[in-house]
């Protein structure tokens, strides 16, 4: 057999090399791993991205439906979270000028949460774009900072929310690192800033700060890390399809290439015509049949008429044509169950199965006045071909085809010598 079967460990042990890139199934590691990987995949250490625009771009797009989905659900506790606490705010501040401030600004991030899922529904590619996560995120702040100043009593604890929502961005709503570090920063920022209208020393300031920076940097790291994680996924994903790609057309080759080898092996290469070795074997086929069942089996061999001349007179090439010519009008003539073969030059040999002797001479008549009608065109000139066909049928004793084409030889030549163009019965 031309194809083989990868057996499981072979596949298991594949690497597949192309340019500077090397990516290896790992048995023990479940899965791949890309030692050296292609330019294309380069990730950024700091944004945790492909560095080319192309291949990220692609990443975004294979990966914007599950953000958006992602996105959408963490939008929904977002926000139902954002007007639950309003509760809190009623139950400490009741029908306040405080409360309502509050829970105007509430509404407001709510709203504007509210219509980005609806927009996320339908333009997805906006999850993984992050700038307009990143306003959304933004307009939340706000709220945050104004706890302070009307529930002041209040500030370690909103101090600690804030510290969970910096790492919340990171880790629980999808969003490019990048993006949600200019949110986290806004957080910070604003956070400080409002603590430092109240004109606290500058000692706690800094610890503020410091303390705020903790969650960002531990937020931001993770980020990237699984970002990073996520598009050597993508990557490896990207390679395997490639791999499975080049298999499929490897093995789409090389079938392609043991139906030729086989098609060669059994042809003659000028006419097409089944070779000496094909029908040969063919004719052992039916003789088996002949002998088990009383299968009939008739035989002719043939041999064009004063082809030495076409040669000689027009040249090999229309000689080759002629040939083609014949064998065409043969295979178009014939049944599909019959045997065309090339036995060699200008003769050729025809197996008629399930055919007696009588049937075989009428078939083989007819086919020789189709020849003889059907003249081979040489540049608007007509050449009429002809043949001289012997006819045998093939008996339960006859030992071999060899047997059967000595015995139609000897009528070819009764045929040749008594005027060339008939059908001789042996």
């Amino acid at each position: 057999m031309i194809i083989n079967l990868l057996c499981a460990q072979d596949v298991l042990s594949l690497i597949q090399h192309k340019n500077n890139e090397t990516v290896r199934l790992d048995p023990a590691g479940g899965g791949f791993s890309m030692e050296k990987t292609d330019s294309r995949y380069a990730l950024s250490v700091w944004r945790g991205e492909f560095i080319d625009r192309a291949t990220e771009q692609a990443y975004r797009q294979h990966e914007e439906k599950t953000t958006a989905r992602s996105l959408i659900t963490a939008l929904w506790v977002w926000g139902t979270l954002v007007i639950l606490f309003g509760v809190l705010d009623y139950i400490q501040l009741g029908a306040t000028e405080g409360f309502y401030l509050l829970f105007a600004l509430r509404l407001i991030s709510t709203f504007f949460i509210a219509v980005y899922i609806f927009f996320l529904k339908s333009r997805p590619a906006l999850a993984t774009g992050g700038q307009a996560t990143t306003a959304v995120e933004i307009i939340g702040f706000p709220v945050m900072f104004m706890i302070f100043f009307v529930r002041p009593e209040i500030t370690s604890w909103n101090i600690g929310v804030i510290s969970i929502l910096l790492i919340s961005l990171f880790i629980f709503v999808p969003n490019r690192a990048t993006q949600s570090a200019i949110a986290a920063l806004f957080g910070l920022v604003g956070t400080v800033y409002s603590i430092a209208l109240k004109e606290p020393p500058v000692s706690v300031l800094i610890g503020l700060a410091f303390v705020l920076m903790l969650p960002s940097v531990i937020g931001y790291v993770a980020a990237v890390r699984l970002q990073r994680g996520q598009r050597r996924q993508f990557a490896m994903l990207n390679e395997t399809v490639r791999i499975n790609k080049s298999l499929q057309e490897e093995i789409l080759r090389r079938e392609e290439l043991e139906v030729e080898l086989k098609r060669q092996a059994t042809t003659d290469p000028l006419t097409g015509l089944f070779n000496r070795r094909q029908y040969e074997m063919l004719f052992r086929r039916e003789q088996e049949r002949l002998r088990r069942y009383g299968a009939r089996l008739s035989l002719c061999v043939l041999d064009l008429d004063h082809f030495k001349r076409i040669n000689d007179q027009y040249g090999h090439d229309l000689g080759d044509q002629a040939l083609k010519h014949v064998a065409n009008l043969f295979v178009d003539t014939l049944r599909h169950s019959d045997i065309v073969g090339r036995f060699g030059g200008e003769e050729f040999i025809l197996l008629l199965p399930d055919t007696d002797l009588d049937s075989a001479m009428q078939v083989i008549n007819r086919l020789r006045e189709r020849l003889q009608k059907s003249p081979l065109d040489n540049e608007g000139q007509p050449i009429t071909l002809t043949a001289t066909f012997a006819v045998t049928e093939v008996q339960v004793d006859d030992t071999n085809i060899e047997d059967v084409i000595r015995r139609a030889d000897k009528g070819l030549y009764d045929g040749k010598a008594a005027g060339r163009n008939r059908v001789i019965s042996v």
